[in-house]
């Protein structure tokens, strides 16, 4: 049986998960900051592996007990995207791109969802309640470590870039919430999380709640403030 959890801001669970997730992101920035020049490829790449093992792990455990479907399950959510990159970013060498979209991107999401967190449970494993945080640290702490532990920039106008590009995805999702019916970028029908952000307008316009519209402005409102609080901020020398 599946059990979808609402955790309520500042509730005890959500004070107690709150605190243990960001132990465990000052524990990783930590060790991060300590290592040595040399080996930095090397704790990005286990970054990059850990994100990896448990999103494989995740789709795995949902194959095996029959709860995975297309309406759910595609990694076609902006954190599930965000967390895909960091499967991989590991193993590239400095791409400006995708750096970007997952600081933007991932921090944004990664904050929104930790802070009103809605978490399905398949069958009731609470595999997936581990999940959840681990994703979501990943996507705000990994973009956080390039930054600063390797010194990675935002070019001018990349809030543009990824706004644009979060759009492009929007735009993608569309149709496919339209043929199968799903929920993905939650733009069929808003989260059941209780968020300021989330205005329950369902009213339509060219077939989109007009929420999404509401969301439209709040997005770019984040990507140029996220812009200007951290594009000049240093800590570490680069690598």
């Amino acid at each position: 049986m599946d059990t979808t959890i609402v955790i309520d801001f500042l509730s005890n669970d959500w004070i107690k998960n709150m605190t243990i997730t960001v132990f465990f992101m000052l524990c990783y920035f930590f060790i991060g900051f300590k290592i040595k020049d040399k080996h930095i490829k090397t704790f990005m790449k286990i970054s990059s592996l850990l994100v990896l093992f448990m999103t494989l792990s995740n789709h795995i455990i949902l194959l095996i007990n029959d709860s995975w479907t297309l309406k759910s399950n595609l990694p076609i959510h902006l954190c599930s995207v965000s967390a895909l990159i960091c499967c991989f970013i590991g193993f590239t060498k400095k791409n400006q791109l995708l750096f970007e979209f997952l600081f933007y991107a991932g921090i944004i999401g990664g904050l929104l969802s930790i802070l009103t967190p809605q978490i399905t449970l398949y069958n009731e494993y609470y595999f997936f309640y581990i999940m959840f945080y681990f994703k979501h640290a990943s996507i705000i702490a990994i973009p956080l470590f390039m930054r600063y532990g390797l010194n990675m920039k935002l070019t001018k106008f990349s809030w543009l870039k990824v706004f644009g590009l979060v759009n492009l995805l929007l735009l993608f999702v569309l149709p496919i919430n339209a043929l199968i019916d799903s929920n993905y970028l939650y733009v069929s029908r808003p989260p059941m999380v209780n968020n300021p952000l989330i205005i329950e307008d369902l009213n339509k316009v060219f077939g989109i709640p007009t929420y999404v519209f509401y969301w439209e402005i709040i997005l770019i409102v984040l990507v140029i403030l996220f812009y200007y609080v951290f594009r000049h901020k240093t800590i570490k020398a680069a690598k």
